[in-house]
């Protein structure tokens, strides 16, 4: 009786309010979404299939293309063809790396030693100023460290390839070695996210689980891959979600559909490459997705 008298909601079960506080939790997420994402997108697709006009007095003029659109920047464009080729050889090429160096400082930022607040702001400062700007500066600031120098000799990436060379290392591991050496700026500007994602999910595992790996004798290496490796498995997937979007939004790609749409006026291909552009960014990532989520740990 008394449950009734207080109302509906203390008559349900934990798990359906536990569901109704997630969706109250999703609802803003859901209403910007469904405004300010789905929508744009749908027309989107909508002006690929169409030759768009501005109309002077105002508003837009559609006339029915069919797939000549998608057919002109498949087929005919000479550079967005290229420009996806080098966007998916640089997203597949710079992730690893990139979750690689955050779960790692993120790792040594979780010790304890003193000047740790300081460090960690270290890591966070290319978040909180302006990257491009600072990137500017130190590329001018390389350039003038060089006069006639390469880049790769200026940064000691030679001396690496060399070393590792000698020690009968692939060229292409080598050469793929010394391109994200020459582009530690770039990893460092990419990866404060990720570190700040990683960090917290360190410092949520449990001490016991390190406890019972040392009583059962594990060395650091053992405990590494099977305790903290496992135990973060899901914020690794989170991280290379984040990475591959954030890359694919910096793409040159957007550069094109951008400069095609508001310098040219042609607006029917622009929209026709940022959808197909969209369906391959979606078909990268469900795939990675797809094939990662099969070694992902949740912790119940």
């Amino acid at each position: 009786m008394e449950a009734k008298k207080r109302g509906w909601y203390y008559r349900l079960s934990y798990p359906k309010k536990t569901a109704i506080w997630g969706f109250l939790f999703l609802l803003p997420w859901l209403l910007g979404f469904l405004l300010l994402i789905l929508v744009p997108m749908l027309q989107t697709f909508q002006y690929g299939f169409n030759q768009l006009e501005i109309v002077p007095t105002g508003g837009i003029k559609l006339t029915p293309a069919g797939f000549d659109n998608f057919r002109h920047a498949l087929l005919v464009d000479p550079n967005f063809n290229p420009l996806l080729v080098n966007t998916l050889i640089e997203i597949f090429l710079f992730t690893p790396l990139i979750i690689i160096f955050s779960l790692l400082c993120a790792i040594l930022l979780n010790g304890k030693f003193r000047g740790r607040a300081v460090a960690r702001a270290i890591f966070f400062i290319p978040i909180i100023m302006a990257t491009g700007l600072m990137m500017q500066r130190v590329t001018n600031l390389s350039g003038q460290l060089q006069q006639g120098v390469e880049s790769e000799n200026l940064y000691g990436s030679a001396i690496i390839a060399r070393l590792l060379f000698n020690l009968g290392i692939g060229g292409q591991l080598i050469s793929y070695l010394q391109d994200m050496v020459n582009r530690i700026f770039d990893i460092v500007s990419l990866s404060g996210i990720q570190i700040l994602i990683f960090l917290s999910a360190l410092q949520s595992i449990s001490p016991s689980l390190y406890e019972v790996a040392k009583i059962e004798g594990a060395t650091s290496y053992e405990t590494f891959w099977r305790v903290t490796v496992v135990m973060v498995s899901p914020m690794i997937l989170t991280c290379v979600i984040y990475t591959m979007s954030d890359l694919f939004a910096r793409s040159d790609v957007m550069t094109l559909v951008y400069d095609l749409a508001f310098r040219q006026s042609r607006f029917g291909l622009s929209a026709a490459m940022s959808a197909i552009f969209l369906l391959l960014s979606v078909l990268s990532i469900g795939l990675v997705v797809l094939l990662m989520r099969r070694v992902v740990f949740y912790y119940d």
